[in-house]
């Protein structure tokens, strides 16, 4: 009831929040706020990272004069504490992150630095300062392994993973229960490539899985995913984008996306530092948000795969459906199949 609650209660914010206008922000404002955001990756995958700029551009569109925007792409590993840090030496009062791996040097810069605000997506750290923006993983991708196994003519379904990382390893886990539930006796196969920014091992987990029979193909993988996306187009195979509509990639191949609105998220976690609300913690967005949905179809999904799906997702929502939640110890412990 608590998480059904969260859900409500942001969904009302967020539309009071459009309604209102950057005409808002500006009172009482007497300098620019100030927002930085740091990315693993680059802003020009189509998808995870372009999602989080796309987040950081919806902010500057709103809010105009009244912030100074920055941000840093392809920051490697060894480079996040630095990075964070120069952040905030230089005076920034937002400082977003965005992804998992993340969470430690997020966590550690804060600590040091409490007077600003830190924000990170599938974030997993703790501080009083910092807010980790997190989707429910296991109710999107449940639904769309049930859609695909619905899409499916050869009785079998992939996977394309990223880095195993628990929010990962939670999608393809929850899209394989997906499968399940739409027809135990379709075969679902997965493939981890080990990294989120190489398309041509997306190519390579693809084909692989093409010739294991997959018809069907999401990805969970980023840049990798465009690989993943391109190899199928050229199979004659369906495809399921990630983090926003892909269909532009590939339009004869990609039947949905898997929608994780960034810029909304983005744009609450910053109306909470402009009326003074803003703490520490976590939010969590639910199917029948603005911030997570089953992405636009492709001319090639038929409407009854379409009516299907919708509806599953408002049994979802409306709590007659109840999508189990991952056991992320039991998970991460157990084997996966990495591409070779």
């Amino acid at each position: 009831m608590k998480y059904r609650n969260l859900i409500r209660r942001t969904f009302l914010w967020l539309t009071v929040i459009g309604a209102l206008g950057s005409a808002t922000l500006s009172q009482g404002q007497a300098e620019p706020l100030r927002v930085a955001l740091a990315l693993p990756g680059s802003i020009s995958d189509r998808g995870f990272n372009a999602s989080a700029h796309a987040g950081l551009m919806l902010i500057k569109e709103r809010m105009g004069d009244d912030v100074e925007v920055t941000f840093s792409e392809d920051v490697q590993r060894p480079d996040f504490v630095s990075t964070l840090r120069d952040y905030a030496a230089r005076g920034y009062d937002v400082i977003f992150t965005h992804g998992f791996q993340w969470s430690d040097a997020i966590q550690q810069v804060a600590r040091e630095n409490p007077d600003i605000s830190f924000m990170n997506v599938y974030g997993v750290g703790s501080a009083d300062n910092l807010l980790n923006l997190d989707v429910s993983n296991e109710d999107l991708f449940y639904v769309l392994g049930y859609a695909a196994t619905r899409m499916s003519e050869s009785g079998t379904v992939g996977a394309v993973g990223g880095w195993e990382i628990p929010p990962i390893r939670i999608q393809v886990d929850a899209f394989m229960r997906g499968v399940a539930a739409g027809d135990p006796d379709v075969d679902f196969r997965s493939i981890f490539t080990g990294t989120f920014y190489d398309a041509v091992r997306g190519r390579e987990a693809t084909k692989a899985l093409i010739d294991q029979g997959a018809d069907v193909i999401a990805h969970m993988a980023d840049a990798t995913g465009l690989g993943v996306i391109q190899s199928a187009s050229e199979a004659d195979v369906l495809s399921i984008g990630y983090f926003v509509d892909q269909r532009e990639v590939a339009p004869n191949s990609v039947a949905t996306s898997a929608i994780i609105n960034v810029p909304e998220m983005y744009w609450a976690g910053i109306q909470s530092v402009m009326d003074g609300s803003f703490e520490g913690g976590q939010v969590v967005y639910g199917l029948g948000t603005p911030v997570l949905a089953v992405g636009p179809w492709g001319d090639m999904v038929s409407a009854e795969v379409q009516n299907e799906t919708a509806a599953l997702v408002q049994d979802i929502v409306d709590g007659n459906v109840v999508v189990e939640r991952a056991n992320v110890g039991v998970l991460m412990e157990a084997e996966i199949n990495m591409l070779e």
